[in-house]
């Protein structure tokens, strides 16, 4: 999980920033004062710090030079109503990774500056991950708080490899979020058998469901044309990708075949071992529908994104084909049940 320390002397920006990471599920520390910051930092070390520059006793660029000798991977970036040229200069000299002024809008905070920032924070997990062979072959001989710890870095990663860019940001949580809505309506089916369980991993496998990517060449993830077969070969590995990352992970055995398995079809066509009906995990089913709806839903670099009904049409006509017919019709059943409240809402405000 990414951890980030808010530190400024107003404690209107301080509640403001708190909330807005928090919401976004982020681990988040606050402090009034450097000497309180400096603190915090050698405590917890946080992946992020947003510093005021004009604080009573120990001012922002002292405490980013200490934060620079402490830990030079912690990402700072610089926040202040009156920044002249030399602070700026001077702040980037020392090593702040960007600087933004008062007032500023949570919008941009989230879609510039934090896009920015994952992007770098990125670049230093994939050097983490250089070299992941040795790394997971050193992690399979590690305790269950180590893999714990390991779980939370790659979900910090599939959120950083996210935020490279517009088009795919947030993408997971979404796909999160339709996967828990398709469970939830499945649930209604006494033959199948949902516990708690199902649920959890079932959210778990949704966010790390595109972890492989990492090994993919980011001029084929963000390419704004047509692949080319051999770059959707290129992107066809990531399923295989993400079972070698999250092997050493001893709590999530079960999950790495429902991983491997969410690009697979009902007809077999599918990769990448073209499984088919009931070889196919019902989790990696659910997730299927809710990854095509997201993608077809989205922006990509190649085209824009279509309505949700043409989405939903492709769905359904690729149904016991592409996609389990029982999923299938359990989002279009959440869809109906949206739109027949959405038009109750309408009659009720008329």
């Amino acid at each position: 999980m990414l951890k980030i320390l808010v530190v400024d002397d107003e404690p209107e920006i301080v509640n403001a920033l708190k909330g807005f990471f928090v919401k976004k599920g982020y681990e988040v520390y606050v402090a009034g004062d450097g000497s309180t910051a400096l603190d915090l930092v050698k405590k917890h070390r946080p992946h992020l710090v947003f510093l005021d520059i004009r604080m009573p006793k120990v001012d922002g660029l002292k405490v980013l030079r200490n934060i620079r000798q402490m830990d030079t991977s912690i990402k700072v970036i610089m926040v202040t109503a009156f920044g002249t040229q030399e602070v700026i200069k001077e702040a980037g000299r020392i090593g702040a990774v960007d600087f933004i002024c008062k007032p500023f809008t949570l919008n941009y905070l989230e879609h510039d500056v934090m896009a920015k920032v994952s992007v770098q924070l990125f670049d230093d997990l994939r050097q983490e991950m250089d070299g992941k062979v040795k790394l997971i072959s050193q992690l399979e001989n590690l305790n269950g708080r180590v893999s714990r710890n390991f779980y939370q870095t790659m979900l910090s990663l599939a959120a950083a490899l996210e935020s490279r860019d517009r088009y795919t940001h947030g993408h997971s949580e979404r796909v999160d979020h339709y996967s828990k809505l398709i469970a939830q309506e499945l649930k209604t089916n006494p033959k199948l058998k949902m516990d708690n369980k199902f649920l959890e991993d079932l959210h778990m496998e949704s966010r790390l469901h595109d972890i492989g990517k990492i090994a993919v060449p980011d001029e084929i993830l963000n390419k704004p044309g047509k692949l080319t077969a051999k770059e959707f070969n290129e992107i066809k590995r990531h399923p295989s990708e993400s079972a070698r990352i999250l092997a050493p992970l001893e709590g999530v055995k079960d999950s790495i075949d429902v991983i491997y398995n969410h690009h697979e079809r009902i007809d077999g066509r599918g990769y990448p071992e073209g499984r088919s009906g009931k070889d196919i995990p019902l989790r990696a089913k659910i997730i299927a529908v809710a990854d095509a709806f997201d993608a077809m839903t989205s922006d990509r670099p190649y085209r824009r994104a279509i309505p949700e009904n043409l989405a939903l049409n492709e769905l359904e006509k690729n149904r016991d084909r592409q996609f389990d017919g029982k999923v299938v019709n359990a989002f279009l059943n959440i869809r109906k049940k949206k739109e027949k409240l959405a038009k109750e809402e309408v009659l009720l405000n008329t």
